[in-house]
């Protein structure tokens, strides 16, 4: 109870996520009570939240839904393959988060159809198996496609904070300039203001970095 909050509404989630990812292989595992999904627009409410938790993190994505020692996921994965049964399903509900999740469910289908999901009961083990060959699948995923996004983030992250430290280094230059053409003392002052701009000129990203945050 409140980690869904936790982890789709608030920064914290997100940065105990980037914080993992940027470590270990990262797999995000969204547990649904199978027993509770019985209403098709308690089913709904699941997807979305867990559609919402998949686009936040970019994380490779685990639908489990646990509790099959009391009823089985079957109806589950039905209505997740086939549009029209969930549709009949919500069509004998009539309240209007019902007819919302009918006009969603549609849109919900192409989720549906990447989602890696498996069965499993906490109780009696069953499903064990095919969930950890589905967290191992996603440990792949991560190596494949979250790796280089995240070299990818990283460069633009890099590139972004080089043109940055740059753009700071012209505004020194420009009053460097300034200091320069107002400056009515002898030429020995002036040197020192072209030795100094010289020595930031020499400086690497890191050290040009850390010398215009000791100016600011």
């Amino acid at each position: 109870p409140g980690q869904i909050e936790v982890f789709n509404w608030s920064a914290s989630g997100q940065i105990i996520c980037d914080a993992l990812a940027v470590t270990y292989p990262t797999v995000i595992c969204y547990v649904v009570d199978t027993a509770r999904c019985v209403k098709p627009v308690t089913f709904m409410s699941n997807m979305l939240y867990a559609c919402s938790i998949l686009y936040k993190t970019k994380l490779p994505f685990l639908v489990s839904f646990n509790k099959i020692d009391v009823i089985p996921h079957d109806f589950l994965m039905e209505w997740m393959e086939d549009f029209e049964k969930l549709g009949e399903a919500l069509s004998r509900e009539t309240s209007y988060v019902a007819s919302l999740s009918k006009s969603m469910s549609l849109a919900m289908e192409e989720f549906y159809r990447n989602l890696r999901s498996v069965g499993v009961s906490a109780v009696t083990g069953a499903g064990s198996e095919a969930f950890q060959k589905a967290v191992q699948d996603a440990a792949v995923e991560f190596q494949e496609s979250y790796v280089p996004f995240l070299r990818e983030q990283r460069r633009d992250l890099e590139e972004k904070r080089q043109a940055a430290v740059e753009e700071q280094m012209r505004n020194f230059e420009r009053g460097m300039d300034r200091a320069k053409n107002k400056r009515s003392r002898d030429g020995a002052s002036i040197g020192e203001l072209d030795r100094l701009g010289e020595d930031v000129h020499n400086l690497t990203i890191e050290e040009r970095d850390d010398f215009m945050d000791d100016m600011d």
